[in-house]
């Protein structure tokens, strides 16, 4: 067969999949709405004075810490969206213009069965947008030597503008990386050895469920031709189409990533243009000599985004930005699938903060974030429930004045999940009435703290020595 007949081969048979990635017709404008967080935290504020009174327990000093840890992240996000967007809502980009600067998009992917079609899903729908707004584009799909099928492979290749880089099985970096980190550093090398890592040349970072649409490919081309030579990095707003995700309830937990993105990693990130919250692995364009002066050869570490975030922040200060897009990503196809995927991070991002080479002065704010996070177990209130009724004690504050900022780190979490169902549903290809959806979040909060304790009680299980990660984890996104 012909490289063009297996082209057109290859392009009929993704099409003719039901993964042919689509996005919605209207973009609509969006905002995180802070009247919404106001009216919870009223109500919280107005509920918890009315049912408990100031105690001085024990254990009413201990919740006075605790329960007050997520106010300053509250803070952290509404500050993201006052300062970084100034209170304008957000829209996804409708830029029509092109640039002829190269962008290489680079997915790794172990090729898994469980992850495949996602893959197909996500490559066909670059080589769908791209062009419209690219002039010069190819995607480098990266798998290890011994994932590398000869079919997939082939399939793949017969895909205009498409290469796969297998990674060879002997491969070692100076410092030893593994797993996505030591194969996103080969990629690395072999674009050096290409002659492409050059400050004409843009590397867009892709997972391998995550696919692009015509709003992404636009602010693509919109940030290099607008902010070129000014900043190196940026990073847009993950969402979770509802079509792409098999689990109801995970599609629910991971409401919180795109709020998230939009408030404190855009405070960060977008407003300070240091991405001290961290970085995401996927929907994240970087200027190509700026990766390779950094790289990616970091040691004993499932978490490469967050390191390469703070080694960035360190050495281009004030030089990071965000994207006018969405980026469209499968949520763990089970509960089950979602726990171990923060129990991944959660093991990860306690070794960073524990890591002596980086200052705390870059470290500190994704350090403040990981410890809150990590606190989930000991604050849980399904735990501090059954203590307080085998000790008789109530489920108070110290002090009454300690009720608001109560409300305000409850009513802030409850607001980013809730306004997070908004963004994904608008990513979503059937629109629907999302304000149920929304409101769901709100008792939901419960259901959903719970399972991300799960994932934080094996991660701490992990960090402390007990069954760490040997090999690559799929976390399973079938669509």
């Amino acid at each position: 067969m012909t490289l063009t007949a297996l082209r057109a081969a290859s392009l009929r048979r993704l099409r003719s999949t039901q993964l042919y990635p689509t996005t919605p017709v209207a973009i609509p404008v969006l905002a995180m709405d802070l009247w919404t967080l106001t009216a919870l935290v009223v109500a919280l504020t107005v509920l918890m004075w009315a049912i408990s009174e100031p105690a001085g327990g024990a254990l009413n000093w201990y919740l006075g810490v605790v329960w007050c840890l997520y106010a300053p992240l509250g803070a952290m996000g509404v500050a993201g969206v006052l300062l970084h967007r100034r209170g304008r809502p957000f829209q996804r980009s409708e830029y029509t213009g092109r640039t002829d600067m190269q962008v290489i998009f680079t997915v790794p992917s172990l090729c898994h069965p469980q992850t495949v079609n996602a893959l197909r899903r996500v490559v066909l729908s670059i080589a769908r947008h791209a062009p419209a707004n690219l002039s010069s584009w190819r995607v480098d799909v990266v798998t290890e030597e011994d994932n590398a099928t000869p079919s997939l492979i082939s399939e793949l290749v017969a895909l205009p503008n498409v290469r796969v880089v297998v990674v060879p099985s002997a491969y070692r970096t100076p410092t030893g990386a593994s797993f996505k980190t030591r194969a996103n550093h080969y990629a690395m090398e072999q674009r050096r050895r290409d002659g492409e890592n050059t400050l004409s040349a843009y590397v867009y970072h892709l997972d391998d469920d995550t696919h692009v649409g015509r709003d992404t490919v636009a602010s693509i081309a919109e940030f290099i031709e607008t902010h070129h030579g000014r900043r190196y990095l940026a990073q847009g707003i993950l969402a979770f189409p509802r079509e792409l995700t098999t689990s109801t309830l995970a599609w629910y937990c991971d409401a919180i990533r795109p709020a998230d993105d939009a408030t404190r990693f855009a405070l960060f990130t977008g407003w300070m243009g240091r991405p001290l919250g961290g970085l995401h692995g996927e929907h994240l364009i970087i200027r190509a000599d700026i990766e390779d002066e950094i790289g990616w050869d970091f040691r004993d570490t499932v978490i490469e985004d967050a390191y390469f975030a703070l080694e960035f922040a360190i050495r281009y200060p004030g030089r990071s930005t965000t994207l006018n897009s969405f980026s469209y990503g499968a949520s763990p196809s089970s509960v089950s699938e979602l726990v171990k995927q923060r129990r991944r991070w959660c093991e990860g991002l306690l070794r960073l903060i524990c890591k002596r080479s980086l200052p705390w002065r870059v470290k500190a704010p994704l350090a403040y974030s990981v410890i809150t996070w990590a606190m989930a177990p000991f604050q849980f209130i399904g735990l501090i429930m059954i203590i307080a009724v085998l000790s008789g004690a109530s489920v108070a504050p110290p002090f009454d004045w300690l009720t608001p900022i109560w409300a305000f780190g409850l009513g802030s979490l409850m607001w980013q999940y809730s306004q997070g169902v908004k963004f994904n549903m608008a990513a979503s290809a059937q629109q629907g009435s999302t304000w149920w959806r929304a409101a769901l979040c709100v008792p939901g909060i419960y259901v959903f703290s719970a399972i991300e304790t799960c994932g934080v009680v094996l991660g701490w299980i992990r960090f402390l020595g007990f069954g760490r990660q040997k090999t690559s984890e799929v976390i399973a996104k079938p669509l």
